[in-house]
């Protein structure tokens, strides 16, 4: 390499440090503008608005409670739980309904 070339060399390495500079300045700046234009805005004075509540403990009325028509679960007294099914207690924390299956894979 001469120094010619060098000195070419630096110069492109110049121009783009210029540029590089140029385009962070511009886009501080235009992050600055935003930021004071949002704060700006967030600190004028929100339009009071006034709500009329007086009708508000005028609800529809609630559906009635229907009674389900669904029987009780079938209770079983098996030594072994069926194939699929899944105790409702555990043998350990209730001996006493250690008999009754809760769910059941049909």
């Amino acid at each position: 390499m001469d120094a010619n070339s060098t000195a070419v060399i630096g110069r492109r390495a110049a121009k783009n440090i210029a540029v590089i500079g140029v385009v962070g300045c511009l886009a501080v700046t235009s992050l600055a503008a935003a930021v004071s234009c949002a704060g700006a805005a967030l600190s004028t004075k929100a339009d009071i608005l006034s709500v009329d509540r007086t009708n508000k403990g005028n609800r529809l009325p609630l559906a009635p409670n229907h009674t389900s028509t669904v029987s009780s679960p079938v209770v079983t007294t098996l030594s072994r739980p069926p194939i699929g099914c899944e105790p409702a207690f555990s043998r350990a924390a209730d001996p006493k309904r250690s008999h009754i299956f809760g769910r059941c894979i049909s």
